[in-house]
């Protein structure tokens, strides 16, 4: 199913896809002038190196083209199903930080008017398991924390402190959290609008329920 905020994820995937080595064998992909010079004060002429954005698909004229084919290369390598439990001096160390996963989670969901059972309405997660999680004796994944943002509406912003604490990060040289950073942005919580976009970008190893 088309909608039509698609093309508008199209141009934000453009502008903030950066995994670079990806990009430059795309077939006519045009290598960007990745250095340039500048005369100082003094007259003396020096050589800079252009930021690394200047790679990106946005500044291509044929972009329409080679997102295509990117599209049609793209599969899900995010699969992370597996729970990490936390040490014996991690979980005590995780009781005296004001930065753990439990904290931050009380903190967050109450933002948002959620409880531990209503944060994971949707997504598909052993009780036992969330227990722990909600406990500080496991670590979620990262796909585990941008299931239940984007099934909440939760911003980009608390989302970043969730995975933060997590040792996570958003990184836009994977297409999976350029997407969800689309969908969390604009607040796009319409299941099938957010199942199309996740589906045109292959994105699949997520906890939400079909």
């Amino acid at each position: 199913m088309y909608f039509e905020f698609m093309s508008d994820l199209d141009e934000y995937f453009c502008e903030k896809y950066a995994h670079y080595d990806r990009i430059c064998t795309l077939k006519g992909y045009r290598m960007p002038k990745m250095q340039d010079s500048k005369v100082d004060e003094f007259g003396r002429t020096y050589a800079y190196t252009l930021p690394a954005e200047t790679m990106r698909l946005a500044l291509q004229e044929n972009k329409t083209e080679l997102l295509a084919q990117l599209k049609n290369q793209m599969t899900d390598k995010s699969f992370s199903f597996s729970f990490r439990p936390l040490g014996f001096f991690a979980m005590i160390g995780d009781n005296f930080s004001k930065n753990s996963f439990r904290k931050w989670k009380n903190i967050v969901f109450t933002k948002y008017g959620l409880t531990d059972g209503t944060a994971i309405e949707g997504i598909t997660i052993d009780q036992k398991i969330w227990k722990k999680i909600c406990k500080g004796k496991y670590y979620p994944t990262k796909n585990l924390i941008l299931s239940i943002a984007l099934l909440q509406g939760i911003s980009v912003a608390d989302t970043s402190d969730l995975l933060a604490v997590c040792g996570y990060r958003l990184d836009f040289t994977e297409v999976r959290d350029v997407v969800i950073s689309y969908l969390l942005n604009k607040k796009i919580t319409n299941a099938s609008m957010r199942q199309a976009a996740l589906e045109e970008y292959a994105v699949s190893n997520l906890f939400i329920k079909e």
